[in-house]
């Protein structure tokens, strides 16, 4: 009876190892798969950051979003309950877009792009709210982000104060050739000469991608960490005037809201301390003695056209989707004239007042709630940037804020794995 009740318990005993062994291999299996999907979507997300810029990049961006969501098609399939208020979501978003844009120029081919833009956006939040993606997800596309661009920033700038040769990434990345503007006056006497640019064209492009990455990781992480660090000290050497005060704002409001120990807050004023001398100094040439161009001029045009245009215009805006190649409202401007000025004076020309509260407004409804609040002056801060509704990294920038808020609020739809 001993040898008969010992060999049983020794079958349960190896009946139990093998099944925690089969649970063992089956959580490896899922965690290697949670990798990879996390990977591509990091891939899909750097090609996505320059979407305004290249036809080949963007395509690649939903080659690989789409990738990733045939790969977890079981889990999607199941995981369905978000599909009405996702799909709420883009009809009200492209209709609304639609009917403001009526009101003034209408480009055809600029719409398509926004619908396919809003369709990458709601594929990502499904996946999100579907639990394929996670806050691992979010830190890894948004290191990768970084260190990408970084890698591309620091190199184009070591070698051209080693050798005094301008590396044109952007004219890579593009189809068509673009100027790139890295050349300014501020800095001839300076050891740093130029404005590094990355894969961009502008200063100000660079830092619209870097600092939202950086500030989700430092909001997603609750603490400074080297990316969030890299981010923010390449928008700075970048020398953007925009990038300088938004960084400053962001490190105010995180010094504000956040936990911070008081050895993080004496070297955040060190570093302000030795920073702002440097920094003004660029500020004032080309800000205030214009020395590169009259970048207050340029600037304020658009408010010139705001207040000559008519009623219903100033209540609907001139349209979303004009086309680039041509001047746009009755004081001809181009594009960079009402978008230079932030991208809460670029909504109102383009969607009007009415527009524009909307847009706040809804703003204000997925974030003034209790445990959410923090989140929207950090976003109304990086706003500042010259974005506008057919960037990519706009949408994707206050996506990852909105995902990032309902994983505090509402774990259970958005687990907090790591």
């Amino acid at each position: 009876m001993v040898t008969i009740a010992s060999l049983g318990e020794q079958q349960n005993d190896v009946q139990i190892g093998s099944s925690c062994l089969r649970e063992c291999e089956f959580q490896e299996l899922k965690m290697r798969h949670r990798r990879v999907s996390s990977a591509v979507f990091s891939l899909s997300t750097l090609f996505f950051s320059l979407n305004a810029f290249s036809v080949r990049a963007t395509a690649i961006s939903y080659v690989l979003v789409c990738l990733l969501a045939f790969l977890n098609s079981p889990t999607l399939s199941r995981r369905t309950e978000s599909l009405v208020r996702i799909a709420t979501y883009w009809w009200l978003t492209v209709f609304f877009a639609f009917v403001v844009s009526a009101f003034g120029d209408f480009y055809i081919n600029s719409y398509i792009k926004f619908l396919l833009i809003q369709m990458y956006i709601c594929l990502i939040y499904w996946m999100f709210s579907s639990d394929v993606l996670n806050r691992v997800s979010m830190e890894w596309a948004c290191q990768f982000l970084i260190y990408t661009h970084a890698t591309f920033f620091i190199f184009q700038l070591a070698y051209y104060l080693a050798t005094g040769h301008f590396i044109d990434f952007d004219n890579y990345v593009r189809e068509t050739d673009a100027e790139a503007l890295y050349a300014t006056k501020a800095l001839n006497d300076s050891l740093i000469s130029i404005r590094a640019l990355g894969l961009y064209s502008e200063p100000s492009f660079y830092a619209m991608t870097v600092v939202p990455c950086g500030t989700l990781l430092l909001l997603l992480k609750r603490r400074v960490t080297i990316p969030s660090v890299v981010a923010f000290g390449t928008a700075l050497l970048s020398f953007s005037v925009a990038a300088m005060i938004i960084v400053a704002m962001i490190c105010a409001l995180y010094v504000i809201f956040g936990q911070v120990p008081n050895k993080i807050r004496l070297a955040a004023f060190v570093v302000a301390l030795l920073s702002i001398p440097p920094l003004y100094h660029v500020y004032d040439l080309r800000v205030n003695q214009s020395v590169d161009y009259d970048a207050v001029a340029s600037r304020t045009m658009v408010f010139n056209e705001i207040e000559k245009r008519d009623v219903l215009s100033n209540v609907f805006g001139n349209g979303l989707f004009w086309n680039e190649q041509n001047n746009v409202g009755k004081t001809h401007l181009r594009g960079f004239n009402v978008r230079d000025s932030s991208f809460y004076v670029y909504i109102v020309f383009a969607a009007g007042g009415f527009g524009a509260l909307v847009f706040c407004g809804a703003l204000l409804y997925m974030f003034w709630v209790k445990g959410r609040r923090q989140y929207i002056f950090y976003l109304f801060a990086i706003l500042l940037f010259k974005y506008h509704v057919l960037y990519g990294m706009f949408w994707l920038t206050v996506l990852m804020f909105l995902v990032l808020s309902r994983q505090v609020i509402q774990p259970t739809v958005f687990r907090l794995r790591s």
